[in-house]
Order: structure tokens, then C-alpha cells, then sequence
């Protein structure tokens, strides 16, 4: 006669395509136990499973299994695709037969021990003042820093599958007595809209929940640091964790999001206040400087002053090019620098993005390839977006500038100004997760504005609350203005 073992692993070979790692062991004639190897505490198998099954069972029935096993979170087993999604993330199978051995019942026994490592640096996120820990790649570990940090019985927790292969676990964490329920409905809706294949990065979850899928702006905000996930829950926010990325997923999120740090509430309000106009100086530097510089030596030359107009024209005596092709690809090569920099090793890529530069810049003046100014204004520029916390909008800062060069050697200062507009007007139309994106500017909003951009000394230790159903009337005719903003194929 067959034992209940070997169905057991006909059964399971069947299914998993007879993966190697796939253990059935047989406990006697009627108990078999199954799980993968590699994804569970090899410890916690072993004394909390097998150990008392195998001494000391005086009845053998599911209820007395269940009363006899010191582990914590133990289910009934019933539909064998669930067992074996559940064998996949670390849990055991204990399988019980009849006399016949005919399987007649089975639990489910939490035993995973995935590979995950503990809470250390941010390694994206840099900062001087405020909490060193972030966010890890276990959504388990994620979930309990988080509830480390709100102890708050609001703070709930939707836990939901993404990925018809890969099954990604996600968590939609939310303060229940905070969040505004019509965006809590919008983002609940979107998840359940998407089917793909797999889902491993909030990036990419990122991409399939923004209004605008075709935007150079990131209309949400992506963070490793918990205490980044704190505050944007308490100001109605949701947070989405996906199981294998670190970063957590904050929407909705405003085009001043990109440019604040937490860590900016850590330094006083006066330094927090200059840190924040530091970093919108910073956005004008990065986008206009390169562009006015080519405007100017194009169409332009008036608006330079005569002390400043002769060093420019002796400087670029013995260019070749005009200042559209010089700007363009002495831009590009920081690009390159830049994107060497990053992909290079840690410490061989910091010395590759200051010694390169160095090299590279002297180089080309010495070959009259280029001008002193130009480098200096490229360095500036890049050096503005370098300072935007959020790399996402950092990127899509240095990108704008490409075109913005182009339009300044058509059309001089008017090409940048009719650019400019069409980006404003992009920017007016954008919502996050039917939010306005330029909120509190647009809709305009005095207190909203003075509190939250410049982060005076009233709502410097308050969060605003600025997206939540104690809002009222004024929450309620942001949504009816953005009601129709579903998600843009």
C-alpha cells in the first residue's frame, strides 16, 4: 500500500515540477510533513514541528497536533494551491491520513526564515540629524519598524498578491482615523486593476499607479526611511510596501514633496525654512543657468555686461563650435561621468566622479574643446540638482534641461519662456492619485502654503494634515475637481 508520504510527494512533484528542494518526511503511517528547504528556520522546524510530533503525541487528530505545537501562527489546510504558495514562503505541511491512508486533513505551520538582512544605514537617503535605521527588504521586518515607530491601533494594515507568476506580497499601511476614505478607495481600486506576470520594485508598482504614466514627474515618492513613512502617514497619507524592496511607496505626493527632507524638521525651523529656498534656489540653477548661457551668446549678447562680455568672447576664441553644440555635449559627458560614477563601485566611483570631472574638464579647455565659464556654469547646474532629495525628480530635473538648451539656440530667451509654460500648464493638469500635484499652490492655499513650504515656527513640531477626512469642505472640492483624473494608459 502507498503511504501517505509518498502521495505526498507525487502530489507536490506534480506541482512544483520536481523541484529539488521540496522535503516530504514521514513521521509514521498516518503523519507526513512537507516544506522547502532554504526559505524556513531550520531550528524552528526542528523544535517546535518535528520534535513533539515525534514524542509525546499521546492522540493523533488535527485539534490535538494543533494544541501540542509550541508554534505561533498555525491554519487549517484545505486547498492544495494554497498549501503549496504557502510551502514557497516558509511554511510547513502536516498532513494526517486515515487508516487507508487516505489524506483526510492538514495544517499549515509559519516556520519561513527567508533571506533577509537586519535594519541598518540609509544608503539612498543621506542625512546629518534624525534616525540612522531604514526600511529592509522583509516586508515582516518593514511592518514591525513601522508599528515601532506609531503604536496606534488606527494604524491598519491591507495586506494583498501582485503577480500572477511571482505573487509579490504587498501592505497598504494607513492611519484609519486620518486617511482621507475617497483616496483610500482610489488606491484600493488600482491595486486590484493590476494584473502582471511579477511585480519586485515600488518603482515599478510606482509606474502602474501614477495618474500620468507618460510624465517626466514622479507623481509619487519613493523612501527607505521610516521616519519619511511616519510623517507622510500622519499627514493622511497612504504607504505601500512591496515584499523584496526596501523602498516604501508614499501617494499621494505634491511637487513641493520632492524638494523637503524629513531631516529638515530636525535642524530648527530657521535652518529647515533656508535648507528648503536653498533647494527651490537650487531647482533655478540647475534648470536655467546652461540655457541662459546659450540664449544669450546666441541671440542675446546685449544683456551681457561689457566687464563680463569680453572674458566670454576670449574664452571661446578658440572653440569650434557654437555655444548650442558645446553646451550640449559638455553636458552629455557629465552625464557620463555621472552614470560612471554610479555604476562603478562604491569608492571607485566616487574617485571616478571627482577626479574624472577634474581630468576631463581641464582637458577640454587646455583642446579648446570648451570654455572655463561653461564648465563652471555645467558644474552649477548639476550641483542644483544634486541637492533635490528626491532622485526621481533629480533626474527628471537634469533631463528638462536638454530640451530647454535646444529651445534656447532656436528661439533665444522666448524658446525657454514658451518651454516653460507648456511645462507649467503639464504641471497644473497633474494630480497623484487624484490629488492636485501642485497642491498647495494649486488650488492656492495661503495657510496650507506658509505652513508646509516655508515651515514656520507654528507647524514646524505639527504635521499637515493636508489630504484627510477631517478636511471638510475644502477636501471635499479638491476631490470634485479631480474626480475625473483616473489613471492615463
Amino acid at each position: 500500500m502507498t503511504t501517505l508520504a509518498a502521495k505526498i510527494r507525487t502530489e507536490l512533484s506534480t506541482m512544483l515540477n520536481n523541484s529539488a528542494d521540496c522535503v516530504t518526511r514521514e513521521l509514521g503511517p498516518r503523519l507526513a510533513v512537507s516544506y522547502i528547504s532554504g526559505v524556513i528556520d531550520t531550528s524552528k522546524l526542528q523544535e517546535s514541528i518535528l520534535e513533539p510530533l515525534a514524542y509525546g503525541m499521546e492522540e493523533l487528530t488535527i485539534t490535538a497536533i494543533q494544541d501540542h505545537l509550541p508554534i505561533g501562527e498555525i491554519e487549517a489546510a484545505h486547498d492544495m494551491d494554497d498549501i503549496v504558495v504557502r510551502l514557497l514562503r516558509g511554511w510547513v505541511w502536516i498532513a494526517l491520513s486515515d487508516e487507508t491512508g487516505t489524506m483526510i486533513e492538514g495544517l499549515l505551520c509559519n516556520a519561513s526564515n527567508p533571506p533577509s538582512r537586519k535594519p541598518g544605514v540609509s544608503l539612498v537617503e543621506t542625512h546629518v540629524l534624525g534616525p540612522s535605521i531604514s526600511f529592509t527588504e522583509s516586508i515582516s521586518v518593514n511592518t514591525g519598524l513601522l508599528r515601532s515607530y506609531i503604536t496606534n491601533p488606527n494604524l491598519t494594515n491591507e495586506e494583498l498578491e501582485i503577480g500572477e507568476k511571482t505573487r509579490t506580497r504587498l501592505s497598504l499601511f494607513y492611519l484609519k482615523d486620518t486617511v482621507d476614505g475617497e483616496h483610500l478607495d482610489r488606491i484600493r481600486e488600482r491595486l486590484s486593476h493590476i494584473h502582471v506576470d511579477g511585480l519586485y520594485s515600488s518603482a515599478i508598482l510606482l509606474s502602474m499607479l501614477q495618474d500620468n504614466r507618460y510624465t517626466l514627474f514622479p507623481l509619487m515618492t519613493l523612501s527607505e526611511k521610516p521616519d519619511r513613512a511616519v510623517q507622510a502617514l500622519l499627514e493622511g497619507k497612504t504607504i505601500i510596501f512591496v515584499d523584496g524592496d526596501s523602498q516604501v511607496l508614499i501617494c499621494p505626493s505634491t511637487f513641493a514633496d520632492m524638494f523637503f527632507s524629513v531631516e529638515d524638521r530636525y535642524s530648527g525651523w530657521g535652518i529647515g525654512l533656508f535648507l528648503r529656498l536653498l533647494r527651490l534656489f537650487a531647482l533655478f540653477i540647475s534648470l536655467f543657468f546652461t540655457p541662459f548661457y546659450v540664449a544669450a551668446l546666441t541671440f542675446h549678447y546685449e544683456v551681457i555686461p561689457t566687464q563680463l562680455l569680453l572674458p566670454l568672447i576670449e574664452s571661446r576664441s578658440k572653440v569650434p563650435f557654437p555655444p548650442f553644440l558645446e553646451a550640449l555635449l559638455l553636458e552629455i559627458i557629465m552625464e557620463l561621468v555621472r552614470e560612471a560614477g554610479v555604476r562603478l563601485p562604491t569608492k571607485v566611483g566616487q574617485t571616478m566622479g571627482i577626479v574624472g570631472g577634474i581630468v576631463i574638464g581641464q582637458a577640454a579647455v587646455q583642446a579648446g574643446f570648451t570654455s572655463n565659464i561653461l564648465i563652471m556654469i555645467v558644474a552649477l547646474a548639476a550641483l542644483g540638482s544634486f541637492t533635490v532629495p528626491n532622485y526621481l525628480m533629480s533626474s527628471s530635473i537634469r533631463l528638462i534641461r536638454f530640451p530647454l538648451i535646444i529651445m534656447a539656440s532656436l528661439w533665444g530667451f522666448l524658446g525657454i519662456v514658451v518651454l516653460m509654460v507648456a511645462f507649467t500648464i503639464h504641471l497644473f493638469k497633474l494630480t497623484s492619485v487624484g490629488r492636485p500635484y501642485l497642491f498647495p499652490m494649486y488650488p492656492f492655499r495661503v495657510k496650507d502654503l506658509i505652513n508646509d513650504l516655508l515651515l514656520t515656527p507654528k507647524s514646524y513640531h505639527t504635521a499637515q494634515t493636508m489630504y484627510t477626512k477631517n478636511e471638510g469642505a475644502g477636501s471635499s472640492a479638491i476631490s470634485s475637481s479631480t474626480s475625473s483624473s483616473d489613471i492615463d494608459d
